[in-house]
């Protein structure tokens, strides 16, 4: 690939760089493929015996990288992350999702302690043993954490999402729900008291809260600031770049989505288990939910979009965070906006056209963060990057919504990610420069305005579960489809936003094909 660097990233107020650190530019030896890939994950050797041995790992390093921690901090099973592939790979793949499913259960909270940040029914966010992993050694001496740590706030309902599908999908089907497990509390319990556990867990949390939201807050001074998937301390600010107040609750939009999924799916499985009243008290809950994520996420400025989540003030009060985000995108993989009523078209029109606007949609895919807000920097790790998982998720909610065409595009974007950087990246750069689509430096700053350092550049993992899941599941489900968008309306909108992008792409696609490093071609 080319060897020229982008420019450092611009700096805020009050920041001020103090390393920059360039690290390995190399293109790897041996090019994976996604199975090879997911084998390396699922540390086995057959794909026959994919979820034989747990959970996929949460990332590998390609080899030649020896001991560069740089490559190996996410070598260890995620709750978040092994969940949201095994639920992509059900199908191909079930005993992966039950292997996960079972694991987390064995690993699920029992107890109160805000060293782990263990709750009852909470299912865990990293699983690390401190006796063998200088990782958890570390993070339990700077930061204070116990283990399992458990400081995540969607890995509970991505559980209750993950069992449905395996119930619904699978041979096994529903009577999963009686396979035995010992628990973190050394009793023998079911695959159904598992999931009432978690369900019990999200209903305590939205009852606890004044709007009925699922808000995310660390228990320990160490914790995690932020516990949905964008956990980087900076992912949560204000319009002019202000942090979000992190001494209250803050709730991100797409854990209210994946929330009220988990209550639809958990009040579907009650009512396959004859509990008619209790699936009836979760789709009610699920109602009060959906009218709130409609109410307090939604704003009209900019043509209308859902913010990035919303903070507290000093008094407790709720604010917006009017940020255009990524995680909006993740409503349209969701029962909340696949109604035909016209406002929720009028919401899923307007979604999907900040997704696809200049400053959102990139060579790479969807950005994090759109380009014109405060705190964008193309190569930062959650606040202007691309994922391919996150991309994934969009597209696969445009597809189910009949908007084919928009994900084909989208589609097509990450499977010339995996070709052109000949990995499956943890995320990439979301500039427009096809001569580099990966951070190969170290950039960090002193953020002297919040009193701490940031890293705002790092080189992404090679090969990610949740990447390569994604572009498996691509090639199985979407690559191959040549569906088209049949509702005139949906065509119409569907055409206008494609010629825009494409009038846009016009001139990038001139440069990617005198760029070397984009021609070659490897075998997925």
């Amino acid at each position: 690939m080319a060897t020229h660097e982008p420019p450092l990233p611009t700096l805020l107020l009050g920041e001020e760089i103090v390393r920059v650190e360039q690290t390995s530019r190399r293109a790897p030896r041996n090019v994976p493929t996604d199975m090879s890939a997911l084998l390396r994950l699922a540390q086995v050797d057959r794909p026959g015996q994919i979820g034989g041995f747990g959970p996929l790992l949460a990332s590998i390093a390609l080899k030649g990288r020896g001991n560069d921690p740089e490559f190996h901090r996410y070598e260890t099973i995620f709750g978040r992350d092994s969940l949201r592939a095994a639920m992509d790979l059900v199908e191909e793949f079930p005993a992966l999702a039950h292997t996960t499913l079972v694991k987390l259960a064995e690993t699920q909270g029992v107890t109160t302690d805000n060293t782990r940040e263990e709750e009852p029914g909470r299912i865990a966010h990293e699983i690390r043993d401190p006796a063998t992993d200088p990782i958890a050694q570390k993070l339990t001496a700077e930061r204070g954490w116990g283990w399992p740590y458990y400081g995540s706030v969607d890995a509970t309902p991505e559980f209750i999402r993950t069992l449905a599908a395996y119930c619904r999908s699978t041979h096994e089907g529903f009577a999963f729900l009686k396979h035995t497990y010992v628990g973190r509390d050394s009793v023998l319990h079911t695959m159904r008291d598992a999931f009432e556990a978690a369900t019990s867990w999200i209903e305590r949390r939205l009852e606890a809260n004044r709007e009925g939201l699922l808000e995310f807050k660390h228990m320990s001074p160490g914790g995690l600031e932020n516990q949905a998937w964008k956990d980087s301390w900076d992912a949560y600010f204000h319009r002019a770049g202000k942090i979000a107040n992190h001494r209250h609750g803050i709730a991100s939009v797409e854990v209210q989505r994946v929330a009220y999924d988990a209550l639809c799916d958990a009040a579907d499985i009650c009512k396959r288990l004859g509990e008619k009243g209790r699936a009836r008290e979760l789709r009610h809950r699920a109602a009060l939910l959906y009218i709130a994520i409609m109410d307090i996420f939604w704003t009209d400025e900019h043509g209308g979009y859902f913010v990035l989540g919303t903070d507290r003030d000093g008094r407790g009060r709720l604010r917006q965070l009017k940020v255009r985000a990524s995680n909006m995108g993740h409503l349209l993989h969701s029962r909340l906006l696949a109604g035909s009523e016209p406002e929720i078209m009028r919401r899923r029109e307007a979604v999907i056209t900040q997704l696809f606007s200049p400053d959102m949609l990139c060579l790479n895919g969807i950005r994090t963060l759109a380009s014109d807000e405060v705190r964008y920097r193309p190569g930062a790790y959650h606040d202007g990057s691309v994922w391919i998982w996150d991309n994934y998720m969009i597209a696969s909610g445009l597809a189910t919504l009949g908007y084919h065409g928009l994900a084909r595009h989208i589609n097509s974007k990450l499977l010339e990610d995996v070709t052109a950087t000949k990995r499956f990246p943890e995320y990439l750069r979301g500039d427009d420069d096809p001569s580099y689509r990966l951070n190969t430096r170290l950039v960090e700053v002193m953020d002297h305005t919040n009193k701490r350092t940031n890293l705002l550049e790092q080189p992404p993992q090679d090969v990610q579960a949740w990447s390569v899941a994604a572009i498996l599941a691509l090639k199985i489900h979407h690559a191959q489809e040549i569906k088209r968008t049949t509702d005139e309306r949906k065509l119409e909108f569907e055409n206008q936003i494609l010629a825009a992008v494409r009038i846009r792409e016009k001139p990038l696609r001139r440069r990617q094909r005198r760029t070397p490093a984009v021609r070659r071609k490897i075998v997925l």
